[in-house]
């Protein structure tokens, strides 16, 4: 369980499954639930690895971020491209 929990601690895994959401998706109903599910899930990734580290919170808080950020530009770069 702690092998999955530090993959999902980077944050670049969160943001490449934002891209493939994005771009697999687009903006549609089912690509947002999914969105939302997965920001559940990187909630409760921030909640099992537990306390703030000094100098580690920031990579922490990135994932979420990069997830909306991957997703976002994917489906831009998918509706301008389509």
């Amino acid at each position: 369980m702690n092998e999955v929990i530090n993959i999902l601690k980077l944050p670049y895994v969160w943001g490449g499954v934002g891209v493939l959401l994005g771009a697999g998706l687009g903006a549609n109903d089912l690509s947002i639930w999914i969105l939302a599910i997965l920001l559940g899930l990187f909630f409760f990734t921030m909640k099992m690895a537990g306390p703030a580290q000094e100098g580690k919170e920031g990579k922490l808080f990135a994932g979420g971020s990069l997830l909306m950020l991957g997703w976002i530009l994917a489906f831009s770069i998918r509706g301008i491209l389509i």
